[in-house]
Order: C-alpha cells, then structure tokens, then sequence
C-alpha cells in the first residue's frame, strides 16, 4: 500500500528507499491527503451533476471518477511544483499561488456537499421563492397590457351572446313597449267598459235597473269608443313590432359579426396569457438546480445568521481538505532540510553535471563533424582543379608536339616562307606573330566557363 501513497506525493521511490522509515511515513501520508481530496472532490462532482442536470446516476457515477481523478493529479502537480528553497520568505513566496489555487478549488468542490448537507433547508427555502415568484408573476399578469382587456372581452362576449340568445323577440323594443302599453291602457279601460255595459244591462251595477236605458246607451258608447281605440293601438302595435323585428335581424346579424370578433381577440388574449403561464410553470419546475440552490442558501444565511455562520464554517472546513496538500508539502519544507531533500538536491546536481557534461560533447560532436565536411569538401575541390589542370597540360603538350611537327614539315618544305629580316645586317628565322595560336585549344575552368586562349 506504500507505493501509490508514495506516488501520489510526487516523490521520487528511489531515493525514499534509501532514507530512513520517517522520511517514508510522511509521504505517504502526503499522498493519503492527495487521495483524500480526490475522493471528495469525486463526491461533490457527483451531487452537482445530479442537482444541476438530474442525469442517471450511472453517468454521474462516471463523470465524477473521471473529475477526482483530474483533481489528483492536478494536486499531485501542485505538490510535486512545491519544492524547498532556501530561505522561508522564497517558499511562502512561491508557494502562495498554489495555495491560492487550492482554496479556488477547494471553494468549488466543497459546494455541493454543502447543497447536499443543507438540503433540507434549502427546499423549504425554494417553495418560498417559488410561491414569491408565482404571486409576482400574477400581478404582472394583471398590469400586462395584452392580458388587462380579457375581463372587457369576455363580458362583451356574455352580452352578446344573451342578446343572440334572446333571438328575434322584439319585446324589449322601446317602441314596442311604448306600443304595448298604450295597447294595455286602452284593453284595460275596454275591459272596464263592456263589464260595465253587461252588468247594466243586467241591473247588478249602476242604475240597478235592467234593461236598456240612457245609463246603458251611454256605456255602450263609451265601450263602442274604446273598442275603436283599442283597435287603433293593436295596428300601432302590430306594425311597431314589424318594425322591430325587421330592424332586430339587422341588429343580430351584426350582433352576431362583432361576437366572432370579440370572441377571436378574447381566445387570442387567452392563448397568449396560457402560454405565458406555461412558460412560467415550465421554469419554475426547472428552477430547482445548483444556481437556485445556491441563491436559496444565500438566501438562509441573510435570513438567518445562525444559518450564515453554519454555512461559512462548513465551506471553509471542506476547503481546507483541498488546501492540505499543498500546505503539508510547505510544512514538510520548513526547517533543516531532511534527508530526502539532502538526497534530492543532490541528485539534481549530479543530472545538471550530466547534462551539461552531454551537452558539451554534443557541440564539440557537431564542430568537428562541421571541420571535417568542410575540409572534405575542399579537398574534393582542389582534387577536381588539380585534375582539370593535368589535362589542360597533357592537351596543350600535346597540340605542341602537333604544331612543332607540322611546322618542321613546312620549313623543310618551303623554307624561304618563313625567312623574315630581321635587321639590316643579319637575316634571322623569325616566326610570325600568332601562328601558333590556332592549334591551342580552348582551356576550360573547374566549373564550365570558357576561358581565353594562351600563347
């Protein structure tokens, strides 16, 4: 169980195998407090995902292996980054971003453990802010422009649909009724009248008397005038009531073309004002994440300070987890350097030697491989010059040997040609100027061009 202790530390086995039992101890403890934040940092990765995203607990499983592995070997770099130096201000000095960066981590990992040790709380807290945020979104309902004309719509639309309902009875008429009534005064006082005729006539009212005398003749008038009227006031009625009821089908055929219209805006206002609900439902059911939850127990502790307090010891207790490490490794730092550090330093000296030893014998490596392809490359040029020279000298012996016999040949046969005076006392053999020049080949360089020709 030593060894993956020990490689969690970052420390080198070897030279652990040859310090004494302490030294090894506190490296693997070292790498126990690694191991210990890895699997933390494990476990909260696992309670956000399943707050957050609601994912199987399969994946989350998966994914939050995955994460502490990451967190340990990011803490095994930070620890391995955290080396002894030899005053203590240069190893506060360096080793204050990595400690900076495990509180960062530590605040982040030690979240949703948190979330999860609150849980109970932080739900009461949620339904509270869901019931503020519904209450909220009603008055906005009431105050939005496209939902405030509902309640006008649907009683416009109660009315004329009563209206519609009532269909083409023209008894509510004004002029209808102005008719009707006049039409009941008069049937009232007709009523009167021939039940005054009858009883007279009858002798049970009146003059007493029956028969048919100046009382009666003069009922019978007043009845006579009546039935007139009451006939008069019948025709009046029965054509106020056409009247009516030609003008109250107009009115419920446009009755009937603003219900179409009021009740289309009306369904419409509603569909809008259901789709915002909707809406609003739909987000409030997934307004239960890892933000929600956070800004409820924000919430708790501004509430609560009891609540605040708890919540503050407890983040910072779990972020201390993953600060440890690199705290450890600082302390391990402090004081008269150990064996293993002894060990180390000197190792590091005896590979810089090495290395730099390596490195020289590289460069002198590469020098004389330069030198040496440098001189065998002019050698190979002065080898090939001094080639085309022998043959330049070999052709020009040779066109010598030509022109000399040729010019023998000449002279032996035609002497007095080349007979030139050369004073006024003696006669030389002079060869004319340039006579050998053509039978002397052109002469070529090393590299092709031509050069001139040579006398």
């Amino acid at each position: 169980m030593t060894s993956p202790f020990i490689w969690l530390s970052g420390a080198d086995p070897d030279l652990l195998a040859a310090c004494p039992h302490g030294e090894r101890v506190k490296y693997v403890g070292l790498g126990g407090a690694v191991l210990t934040t890895s699997v933390m940092s494990a476990v909260s990765c696992g309670f956000a995902l399943h707050m957050a995203m609601d994912l199987p607990i399969a994946l989350c499983v998966v994914l939050a292996i995955a994460w502490g592995m990451a967190i340990m070997n990011l803490d095994r770099w930070l620890i391995s980054g955290t080396q002894r130096h030899a005053t203590l201000k240069q190893n506060l000095l360096l080793a204050a971003p990595r400690v900076l960066l495990g509180v960062l981590i530590g605040l982040v990992v030690s979240t949703p453990l948190t979330l999860r040790i609150f849980q109970d709380e932080i739900n009461a807290e949620l339904k509270v802010m869901q019931r503020e945020s519904q209450d909220a979104f009603a008055k906005l309902l009431t105050t939005d422009a496209r939902f405030t004309q509902i309640p006008a719509l649907s009683g416009s639309v109660q009315k004329l649909q009563a209206e519609l309902d009532r269909g083409p009875d023209v008894s509510g008429d004004p002029t209808v009724q102005q008719a009707q009534a006049a039409y009941d005064k008069v049937n009232l006082a007709y009523t009167k009248a021939r039940a005054l005729v009858i009883c007279e006539d009858d002798g049970t009212c009146g003059t007493g008397r029956p028969g048919e005398g100046k009382s009666y003749r003069l009922k019978v008038e007043d009845r006579d005038r009546l039935e007139a009227e009451r006939t008069e006031m019948k025709a009046e009625l029965d054509e106020a009531e056409v009247t009516a009821q030609s003008t109250r089908a107009t009115s419920l055929q446009q009755m009937q073309a603003d219900l179409n219209v009021t009740r289309s805006k009306l369904n419409e206002a509603n569909a809008a004002k259901k789709a915002a609900q909707g809406e609003f439902s739909a987000a409030e059911d997934e307004n239960n994440g890892l933000l929600a939850r956070m800004n409820a127990l924000g919430r708790l502790g501004d509430k609560d300070l009891t609540m605040g307090l708890a919540h503050l010891v407890l983040i910072l207790f779990l972020a201390a987890f993953e600060v440890l490490p690199v705290v450890f490794k600082i302390l391990l730092g402090a004081g008269v350097p150990s064996v293993y550090d002894r060990l180390r330093d000197r190792k590091d000296e005896i590979c810089h030697d090495l290395a730099v030893d390596e490195m020289a014998g590289d460069q002198d490596l590469t020098t004389y491989e330069r030198n040496a392809r440098l001189a065998a490359e002019r050698a190979s040029v002065d080898a090939y010059v001094q080639e085309v020279t022998d043959v330049q000298r070999e052709v020009a012996q040779s066109v010598m040997r030509h022109w000399r016999n040729q010019q023998l040949q000449a002279a032996y046969q035609n002497p007095s040609q080349f007979m030139v005076p050369a004073g006024d006392d003696d006669d030389t053999l002079v060869l004319p100027p340039g006579s050998i020049n053509q039978y002397v080949p052109n002469q070529h360089s090393p590299n092709g061009q031509t050069l001139p020709n040579t006398p």
